[in-house]
């Protein structure tokens, strides 16, 4: 005589789209100064220019991080240092990224390199998933349960595997490129870089369990 199965099994996929708590920039600067040190560089017009458009946008200074330093003395000792420093632009509003790049790119020496969401620990989010796909993956065990003529006893296990948002796989800013360099590859083409007006991404959970079950009705105690 053939046994029901002892345990029932179930996957469920559950997912939503996230606004970002704001965007990171990482922004590459050429400028001079006279005196090689860091108090000298936080002075240089250049980075002075950047904090300005940054201050207008709603970033403050503390939001900006100095990541890469390199100096490269000039012929004379009072010609000044060449400098190329690497910012790190942190919580720059979504609505404001079309007006900080257009900000950017009227300075003179100042390039992006890198532009990405940052979403935080997205708890409210993550809790609302895992809530929506455990009542999902019961929900279909007791159906499958019901059909079959078993009765759900208790949970054997349980594994969660999250998709977080801004992973690979996921669209993003992307650089714009000329028509020349979508046919040659070229990366000393790239032009720019392409805009989305949804700045979201998607959080994705799946959730496999295991749920056991008996033939018969657990006797009263």
């Amino acid at each position: 005589m053939l046994q029901p199965p002892d345990r029932i099994e179930t996957q469920v996929t559950r997912e939503a789209w996230v606004k970002p708590v704001g965007i990171v920039l990482h922004v590459h600067v050429v400028g001079t100064v006279v005196v090689g040190s860091m108090a000298a560089v936080r002075k240089s017009k250049e980075l002075v220019a950047i904090q300005e458009l940054m201050r207008g946008l709603g970033v403050g200074e503390d939001k900006i991080r100095v990541d890469a330093l390199t100096f490269a003395a000039g012929e004379r000792w009072f010609s000044g240092s060449s400098v190329e420093i690497d910012l790190e632009i942190r919580d720059l509003p979504p609505q404001s990224v079309p007006e900080a790049l257009a900000g950017l790119s009227a300075l003179k020496g100042v390039a992006l390199r890198n532009m990405r969401r940052e979403y935080g620990a997205l708890t409210a989010e993550r809790d609302e998933l895992l809530r929506a796909a455990v009542a999902e993956s019961m929900r279909q065990a007791k159906l499958i349960a019901d059909a079959a003529g078993l009765t759900l006893r208790s949970v054997h296990s349980l594994s969660q595997q999250w998709s977080e948002p801004g992973e690979p796989d996921e669209p993003h800013y992307g650089g714009a490129r000329t028509m020349r360099a979508k046919l040659a590859a070229s990366v000393e083409d790239m032009k720019g870089y392409q805009l989305v007006e949804n700045h979201e991404g998607k959080l994705a959970l799946t959730v496999r369990m295991e749920l056991r079950v008996g033939e018969f009705a657990e006797p009263s105690r």
